[in-house]
Order: C-alpha cells, then structure tokens, then sequence
C-alpha cells in the first residue's frame, strides 16, 4: 500500500513546504486507491505535482545558495525519470508496473523528506531568521511561471 504517513511526524515548520508535502502524499494515497479505469489519470496528476514541487525546490535551492543542491536535484532528475516511464506503462495499460513504482516511491519520498528535504527546510529556516546569509534574496527569472515565483519568494519573506 503506497500511503504516505499523514501524522505531521514530518513538520518542516515552513508552511508552504508542508503544504507541498501534504499534497504530494495526498496524490499518492490517490494513486494507491484508484481502480484500473482511474489509475492513469492518478499517475498523471501525482506527475504534475513532483514536477511542479520540485522545480520549486529547485529555486528555492539555486535562490538560497543551499549546499546539497546538486545531489538533491539529482535525486529529482531520476524520480521524474522514472514516474514519466510510469505514466508510459499507465497508458500502455502496464498498471501492475505502475503499482509497484508508486509502493516504490512512497519508500523513497519517504526518506528524501525526512533527509533532504528537511536539510533544505532547515537551511531555509536558517536564512529566514538571519542565522544564514543575511544578503540571499531569490532571483527568480522571467521565465519562471507565476505560481514557481510566487512560492519562492514566499520561502525568503520575513
């Protein structure tokens, strides 16, 4: 079963990194759930989700300076890899595949939250109350889609 614990064990003390976390262990309770018929567009949505959270992180790492940034994005590079093969075998009709990458992936979010994404939550949270470098501001270029800008601006408010 590919539930994500949803106790709030896991608490970045960052809102919109909770929220994120929430709503990808939403979508992947979703994918657990969903009958043959639903299970494409479950895997699709929960696709959409990974690749818009973690472009997010993705500014918010490049923005911030944070260290871990290039064995973290590694770490998304390979997931997104492998959830767009799942979201192949969901349309070739592969769905036993499908099911397993998700009891998989459950495993591995799993762990990248409770490690790496938490570094980055703690990090940010040292920047925002000046324990960090206190001149890190985002720059977030033109081409960033509004929603991507708008989050992580919202991570460097004070």
């Amino acid at each position: 079963m590919a539930v994500v614990d949803r106790s709030g064990a896991i608490s970045f003390g960052l809102p919109f990194m909770d929220r994120a976390r929430a709503r990808f262990s939403r979508l992947l309770s979703r994918v657990d759930e969903a009958g043959s018929a639903a299970l494409p567009a479950a895997w699709r949505d929960l696709l959409d989700c990974a690749a818009e959270h973690f472009a997010c992180e993705h500014i918010w790492m490049r923005a911030s300076g944070f260290a871990e940034r290039k064995d973290h994005s590694l770490q998304h590079r390979v997931v997104l890899e492998v959830m767009r093969e799942g979201a192949v075998h969901a349309a070739e009709g592969r769905l036993p595949q499908v099911r397993e990458m998700a009891r998989q992936l459950k495993d591995w979010y799993e762990t990248h939250a409770s490690t790496m994404d938490a570094s980055l939550a703690r990090h940010l949270r040292n920047l925002r109350s000046g324990r960090g470098k206190a001149d890190v501001r985002p720059q977030v270029s033109v081409a960033t889609r509004p929603p991507r800008r708008a989050a992580a601006q919202h991570a460097f408010a004070r």
